[in-house]
């Protein structure tokens, strides 16, 4: 709610503000939204909700694989070709090189950090798949939006702890 606010109704809703500055700005937030909830995680151990983090695809959080998805998407004329795959999350080297540029390399860069020792196949089964099937980061980003708004934004359970108004409203029906 407060990304979409700042966005919406605050100093960049203005229309001369290009839409790219849009994703530069929830880019920046987020990012830093990032470091302070993972340096609480593992300051504190803290444990995922749910079994596995139900609500998210590394246990925690499900967003910034759709914003790093997107920034990949949009990029895909300034990328190398090498980074148009999604696969490449598989190499090592490319995690290192640019996990600090695109958040989605920094995501998995992170729950490699936390896992280590355990294949990426076993630790994010969803991520590996979505990573070995699905061939460009448009669909990725498409897919994962699904995701959200069917594991998130449609249960009841999650959205009820949110608050709604006029900028924020509930135009769907969450489920029971």
């Amino acid at each position: 709610p407060f990304l979409s606010a700042t966005l919406t109704r605050g100093p960049f809703a203005s229309s001369d503000i290009p839409a790219s500055s849009n994703c530069s700005v929830t880019l920046s937030i987020f990012s830093q939204y990032l470091k302070v909830t993972r340096k609480l995680q593992t300051d504190y151990r803290l444990e995922p909700a749910g079994s596995h983090g139900v609500w998210g695809l590394d246990d925690y959080h499900c967003l910034p694989f759709y914003f790093g998805a997107c920034q990949l998407r949009g990029a895909r004329l300034m990328i190398s070709q090498e980074l148009l795959d999604p696969k490449c999350i598989m190499d090592e080297h490319t995690l290192l090189e640019h996990s600090d540029v695109y958040m989605y390399f920094g995501c998995i860069q992170y729950i490699r950090q936390l896992k280590k020792g355990v294949p990426f196949f076993e630790s994010s089964p969803m991520l590996y798949d979505i990573s070995q099937t699905i061939p460009s980061w448009e669909r990725v980003a498409g897919g994962l939006l699904r995701l959200y708004q069917g594991e998130v934004l449609k249960k009841r359970v999650v959205v009820q702890h949110f608050l709604f108004s006029k900028l924020f409203p509930c135009t769907w029906t969450p489920s029971r």
